[in-house]
């Protein structure tokens, strides 16, 4: 019977078995019927480890095997269960005879017919121990101990009937009977569980429909499986970090460029101690806004929010062109003030998003933009369009510089500098309208054609603590510092390179896009590499925004767990040189070995292309 009485096992010697679902206890029924055995083997021995939920099936070959009920969507059983084989354990020399599950864990002890004892460890499908039964022992002597090896070397051994194998309660002691003679062994196994395998692979744990990467270290009940794999938490560091530097690395590498390269020295002096005061925000104040203020903000504004992206460099490129436009006196008037011209554009494109966000929600994700993320309404099209919008965009405008303007050029030798701004603006609009509809076009080929939805790859349920959230505020946090590395990596470049560069006929963005970047190219990678490991190694902000939760999921919309953020939640509650406390250790080394891997690899890196800067 299991262990909440739900099902009822009937076995047969023949490998057969019957399971009735007894949820009903007035009305039994036949829930599965299905053979454990392969060919002609037949039964021999039958256990069940904690809980009664798996159960152990030895047979007359020797193989030892782990069942357990699971819940399949297609399942076609009464109960809606099913019963799988998880766990297949290393082949014994002889049948096994019978079982003795430990009280505490997954451990498990399995005698065979040719006396030979073994305990394994269940999840891990490890072989703890083995050791032979020793028949010449005496009555007197049988009660005395002697240290379990794993291979051991009797002088004369013949086949032993062993009627009974048991676990001490503390799991220090392993005893086998036979007859009227017993054998003890002391038994030392605090870590069994614990593999490479289990560490870092899948595992396929009692009750899951397939194997998986799962941490989880604790439960309420005292036959609870460990589950202590470091790969969903490792995966939550990266996603962590590849989020963080999305927002961070654009921003800040952009606005050091525009602060070297463009900006006046005097205002220059007011920008980057301002945005250099930015780091000394603590970063459990940054969670805290984060949780408490700007996620719950989001969620009932992510129509909006999202809209920002696009609108705001919508806004920023349309008053560039507008200012082109302009007659030359107010467009002198403009330069003198670009910094506040730029404030104004953002502006509207703020504006423009609470307008365009709603509008959007309501003409492409039929009025409800969280029901379509959930999947429950609407295609995969639109999710794709506007993902795939900027590429569109850039690749639209490629054309239009590479292509179209040559063209036009051509055929319009003599066109004033007024009517080019004109031109420019209307293929500027042109190629918004474009770049809309071809990322629409993809959308729905991607969608209707290759049957890609993205919801369940990098979009899916909308949880209100997310990776969007904690990128943005980490971001936020490692700003200043690649900014600061970067600004001093383009300022340090050489002034006779740019004076070469100017004096030849190239432009301000033309000399710092091919001149300065590329001999700043190593400050520039180092700054990426800092805000790298800034970001892996960020432990509050993760910790208050991110939901805690360890899954491994690309969706931005959903949360997940880092090393970091799990060894300050979970090592003040581990006992001390337990398992669990050790994994947490383990998990910091982890965290240690990808830092020191990624800084060298960065290092590398870095001194080849100082190698290349240092040629110019």
């Amino acid at each position: 019977m299991s262990g909440v009485g739900d099902s009822v096992y009937l076995l047969w010697q023949d490998g057969r078995l019957l399971r009735v679902d007894t949820r009903v206890v007035d009305a039994p029924q036949v829930a599965e019927r299905l053979r454990v055995t392969r060919g002609n083997d037949t039964i021999t021995a039958f256990g069940q480890l904690i809980g009664k939920n798996t159960l152990l099936i030895g047979t007359r070959d020797g193989e030892v095997s782990a069942w357990f009920p699971i819940k399949p969507e297609n399942a076609k059983t009464s109960d809606g269960v099913q019963l799988v084989q998880g766990h297949i354990f290393r082949k014994g020399p002889a049948a096994a005879v019978c079982f003795g599950p430990s009280q505490r864990s997954r451990l498990f002890s399995v005698a065979y017919s040719d006396g030979t004892v073994r305990v394994f460890q269940a999840t891990s499908e490890q072989l703890v121990a083995e050791d032979r039964f020793v028949a010449e022992v005496t009555a007197s002597s049988a009660h005395g101990s002697k240290p379990l090896s794993a291979a051991r070397n009797a002088a004369k051994l013949w086949e032993t009937h062993i009627s009974a194998v048991a676990i001490g309660p503390k799991e220090d002691a392993l005893i086998a009977v036979e007859k009227h003679q017993a054998q003890l062994w002391r038994l030392a196994a605090p870590h069994a569980g614990i593999t490479l395998r289990s560490v870092f692979g899948r595992v396929w744990y009692e009750g899951y429909p397939k194997p998986e990467f799962v941490w989880q270290s604790s439960s309420g009940t005292d036959d609870f499986e460990p589950k202590y794999s470091l790969t969903p938490l490792i995966f939550g560091t990266i996603k962590a970090t590849v989020f963080a530097l999305l927002f961070a690395v654009p921003l800040a590498f952009l606005a050091a460029v525009y602060t070297s390269e463009v900006l006046h020295k005097s205002v220059r002096a007011y920008v980057k101690p301002s945005l250099e005061l930015m780091a000394g925000l603590p970063s459990v104040v940054l969670g805290f806004l984060a949780a408490l203020v700007f996620a719950p903000w989001v969620e009932t504004r992510l129509p909006q929010v999202l809209a920002v992206f696009y609108t705001v460099p919508f806004a920023l490129l349309l008053g560039g062109h507008l200012l082109r436009v302009l007659p030359r006196s107010w467009q002198f008037v403009a330069a003198r003030y670009r910094f506040w011209t730029i404030l104004v554009a953002c502006a509207v494109g703020i504006a423009l998003a609470n307008y365009a966000g709603p509008l959007a929600e309501k003409a492409f994700f039929h009025g409800d933009i969280k029901a379509w993320l959930n999947g429950r309404v609407g295609a995969g099209t639109p999710g794709w369009a506007f993902v795939l919008l900027p590429l569109a965009g850039v690749f639209v405008a490629m054309t239009q510089i590479l292509w179209i303007g040559p063209t036009l050029e051509r055929f319009l030798p003599l066109a004033s500098r007024q009517f080019w701004a004109w031109i420019k603006l209307g293929l500027f609009l042109l190629g918004v309208v474009a770049a809309f509809f071809a990322s629409f076009l993809l959308g729905w080929l991607l969608t209707h054609v290759l049957g890609i939805d993205p919801r369940g790859l990098f979009l899916g349920t909308y949880v209100q603590r997310n990776a969007f959230v904690v990128g943005f505020v980490m971001g936020f946090a490692i700003i200043p510092i690649v900014y600061t590395i970067a600004d001093d990596a383009l300022t340090a470049v050489p002034d006779h390179l740019r004076a070469a560069s100017l004096g030849a006929g190239a432009t301000p963005w033309q000399t710092a896009l091919r001149v300065v970047i590329p001999t700043a190219m190593s400050g520039l990678f180092s700054a990426l590499m800092i805000g790298l490991g800034r970001a892996a190694g960020e432990t509050m902000i993760v910790l208050m925004a991110a939901g805690n939760t360890p899954i491994m999921d690309w969706n931005i919309f959903s949360g997940f767990r880092t090393l970091s953020a799990n060894i300050a939640v979970e090592l003040p509650e581990a006992v001390q040189y337990s398992t669990h406390y050790r994994m947490l250790f383990l998990a910091g080394l982890c965290l240690f070995v990808i830092t020191f891997i990624v800084n060298t690899v960065a290092e590398l890196v870095r001194l080849r292309f100082r190698k290349k800067a240092f040629q110019l």
